[in-house]
């Protein structure tokens, strides 16, 4: 039992012994306003009070998680043998015997009925496989109570002789209706509560729904009755009102139900989506971490056969050609270089994934940064016999950033068109000033084998290169382009990709802030 159900019973079982405590005294010191509500109505008798306390002792036992079965067994065993009185008095009236017994003073029938359905519930609930029974006696107990205290209002009728006139009082019911509410707080994620007592939509819904249920007939009939009592109204008009009212109340009620729902409904197919969604890149990034193993594998062990290559030339015995060795040691330095991009690659992704990366931001001249990253990249280009055409222009934009990451990236997007582009191609490198926009251009254009439409949006994740199966003769982790995006982000720029298509070549554009030229 969660502690704020737990807390209602106990708050309702409290209220109730208190309205039989205050009965009880008000019956010793013979003060009738707390015994009744109000002077010629029914009072709560000391038999009713003192079985109030019994019956709100044994809930509050089982509040605790204790067995009440004996309390339980008591109260329906008193009950039991009240309606038995109350049978035999009206039976045999006439007896000498019963003629001494004032039934002023005794528990009304409906109260014991009460009590018997009340002792009957605290049975079940004990017993786990009748907690579903033991929650439809506590809800009728609530209705036979709530039916006694609306029948106050219509004082002239069958309904009020045959429940209130008994000897059933205002106080009785009122506590009654509370012992109704502390039983079905008892268990209220176990049988029929559990539809009510949830955090869920549906269980919010049908608390309103039960609310508006048990309050506005209760309301409605008691405005009814005093309208009738006061004479405004006529029996005939009090019924129509009354339907009327229930009519349009109802409606309101299960109008607001309705789009609440609605609400809940479109809340919940949002977050349906989004799961979706979110289930779809995961399962991307699982495809991806794959293609990733595997391709981080082939590229690690790809250096280690020429160099286990040349390093069987140099072991070679009586070998002493100084070519031979040249040779090799520079097919192990070329290998080694190559494992080493990779590796900071990896670590500078890493890096500025996790915020780790710091620039060490200064005024940068990025012509001179251009025409380093030229030279860096020129070797690549050449191998792959491509034509670069550089347009730098005369001005030297100057840039905040850090100059040997700006070649980097300025490197990765002329490594990216050479790879991309087959050999014998052609690559042109622009460098472009907007003053009037206060940024930098640099862009890096090729006539290679284009980007899909379908991938256009994605060039820029991390290890893309796969779906490039064109540019696979030379290598990588597919890292260059994400590590450009991030780069340029971090220098306060941008990047971006265009492309008409496969065999349309493509365009990448980097725009950085700058300052004067």
């Amino acid at each position: 039992m969660t502690p704020s159900r737990i807390t209602l019973s106990v708050f309702c079982v409290a209220t109730c012994v208190v309205i039989a405590a205050l009965s009880a005294l008000g019956w010793v010191t013979g003060d009738d306003t707390l015994t009744s509500v109000q002077p010629g109505l029914p009072a709560m008798v000391p038999m009713t009070a003192a079985l109030m306390v019994a019956a709100g002792a044994a809930i509050l036992r089982q509040t605790r998680g204790r067995t009440a079965r004996s309390g339980a067994l008591l109260l329906v065993a008193i009950a039991a043998l009240l309606l038995l009185c109350h049978s035999l008095i009206h039976a045999h009236r006439h007896l000498p015997g019963l003629a001494w017994i004032d039934l002023n003073k005794l528990t009304s029938p409906v109260t014991a009925s009460m009590f018997l359905m009340t002792g009957a519930s605290l049975l079940c609930g004990g017993l786990l496989r009748r907690v579903q029974a033991g929650q439809w006696l506590a809800l009728a107990v609530l209705m036979l109570a709530l039916l006694t205290l609306a029948s106050y209002a219509f004082r002239d009728t069958a309904l009020y002789a045959l429940l209130p006139a008994r000897g059933t009082s205002v106080l009785t019911t009122f506590s009654f209706m509370l012992l109704a509410i502390a039983l079905l707080g008892l268990r209220p994620h176990e049988g029929m509560m559990a539809a009510v007592g949830g955090s869920d939509a549906g269980a919010r819904i049908v608390r309103r729904l039960l609310l508006s249920a048990l309050a506005l007939p209760v309301l409605l009939g008691l405005a009814c009755g005093i309208a009738l009592d006061l004479e405004r109204i006529d029996v005939t008009t009090a019924i129509a009102c009354l339907a009327w009212g229930m009519i349009a109340l109802f409606t309101a009620v299960v109008w607001q139900a309705a789009v609440l729902l609605y609400r809940e409904e479109e809340a919940r197919r949002e977050a349906e989506r989004a799961r979706e969604s979110a289930l779809a890149a995961l399962r991307q990034a699982d495809a991806n971490k794959d293609d990733f193993l595997a391709l981080i594998a082939h590229e690690l062990r790809n250096p280690l056969a020429p160099i286990g290559a040349a390093a069987d030339l140099l072991r070679m015995q009586g070998d002493a050609d100084p070519a031979r060795v040249r040779r090799a040691g520079e097919i192990i330095g070329r290998q080694v270089a190559n494992m080493t991009h990779l590796i900071e690659d990896l670590l500078d992704l890493s890096r500025v994934s996790r915020g780790l990366l710091a620039l060490d931001a200064e005024p940068v001249d990025l012509h001179a940064a251009v025409c380093d990253a030229v030279e860096q990249a020129r070797p690549q280009v050449e191998r792959r016999r491509h034509r670069l055409e550089t347009e730098l222009g005369a001005l030297h934009p100057m840039v905040s950033g850090d100059h040997k990451r700006l070649v980097q990236v300025v490197a990765n997007l002329l490594g990216n068109a050479a790879k991309y582009t087959p050999e014998g191609g052609r690559i042109h490198l622009a460098l472009r000033v907007h003053a009037e926009r206060g940024e930098a251009q640099v862009r890096v254009e090729d006539n290679g084998i284009g980007i899909d439409p379908a991938l256009l949006p994605h060039v820029f994740d991390s290890f893309m290169q796969g779906s490039r199966s064109a540019g696979r003769a030379e290598g990588g982790l597919g890292l260059g382009l994400a590590l450009v995006k991030r780069l340029a982000e971090l220098h306060g720029g941008s990047v971006a990709a265009f492309s008409a298509g496969p065999g349309q070549g493509s365009c990448f554009v980097l725009t950085l802030p700058c300052g004067t030229a």
